[in-house]
Protein backbone atom coordinates (compact mmCIF):
# COMPACT_ATOMS: atom_id res chain seq x y z
CA UNK A 1 0.00 0.00 0.00
CA UNK A 2 1.60 3.60 -0.62
CA UNK A 3 0.98 6.27 0.90
CA UNK A 4 0.92 9.70 -0.19
CA UNK A 5 3.01 12.28 1.33
CA UNK A 6 1.37 15.68 2.57
CA UNK A 7 2.69 18.79 0.36
CA UNK A 8 3.94 16.17 -2.61
CA UNK A 9 1.98 16.55 -5.77
CA UNK A 10 0.52 13.68 -7.10
CA UNK A 11 0.20 12.56 -11.01
CA UNK A 12 -3.36 13.94 -11.29
CA UNK A 13 -1.90 17.24 -10.07
CA UNK A 14 -0.09 18.25 -13.56
CA UNK A 15 -0.93 21.51 -15.56
CA UNK A 16 0.38 22.96 -18.83
CA UNK A 17 2.89 25.50 -18.18
CA UNK A 18 1.49 28.66 -19.63
CA UNK A 19 3.05 29.33 -23.30
CA UNK A 20 5.93 26.57 -23.05
CA UNK A 21 4.31 23.50 -23.76
CA UNK A 22 5.13 21.25 -21.35
CA UNK A 23 3.60 19.79 -17.63
CA UNK A 24 4.12 21.49 -14.72
CA UNK A 25 4.10 19.70 -11.00
CA UNK A 26 1.05 21.71 -9.54
CA UNK A 27 0.24 21.12 -5.44
CA UNK A 28 -2.70 21.97 -3.26
CA UNK A 29 -2.25 24.83 -1.12
CA UNK A 30 -4.81 25.54 2.03
CA UNK A 31 -5.52 29.20 3.28
CA UNK A 32 -7.90 29.77 6.05
CA UNK A 33 -10.84 32.85 5.32
CA UNK A 34 -13.33 34.15 6.47
CA UNK A 35 -17.04 32.64 5.49
CA UNK A 36 -18.24 35.52 4.51
CA UNK A 37 -14.72 36.41 2.48
CA UNK A 38 -15.18 32.78 0.28
CA UNK A 39 -19.00 33.92 -0.24
CA UNK A 40 -17.50 36.99 -2.00
CA UNK A 41 -14.95 34.88 -3.68
CA UNK A 42 -17.61 32.66 -5.03
CA UNK A 43 -19.61 34.66 -6.21
CA UNK A 44 -16.91 36.81 -8.30
CA UNK A 45 -16.30 33.88 -9.89
CA UNK A 46 -19.94 32.91 -10.55
CA UNK A 47 -20.57 36.73 -11.98
CA UNK A 48 -17.40 36.25 -14.15
CA UNK A 49 -18.02 32.54 -15.30
CA UNK A 50 -14.83 31.50 -13.17
CA UNK A 51 -13.83 29.37 -10.69
CA UNK A 52 -12.77 30.08 -7.14
CA UNK A 53 -9.16 28.41 -7.98
CA UNK A 54 -8.62 30.12 -11.27
CA UNK A 55 -9.94 33.65 -8.89
CA UNK A 56 -7.05 32.62 -6.48
CA UNK A 57 -4.29 31.94 -8.93
CA UNK A 58 -5.27 35.20 -11.06
CA UNK A 59 -5.18 37.12 -8.00
CA UNK A 60 -1.59 35.58 -6.87
CA UNK A 61 -0.14 36.34 -10.57
CA UNK A 62 -0.80 39.95 -10.42
CA UNK A 63 0.72 39.84 -6.77
CA UNK A 64 3.39 38.41 -7.66
CA UNK A 65 4.32 40.84 -10.93
CA UNK A 66 4.46 43.67 -8.97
Amino acid sequence: MSKRKTGHPSRKGKAIASGQGRQEDTIRMNVNITKSFYKQIKQRALDEDSNVTEIVKKALNEYMNK
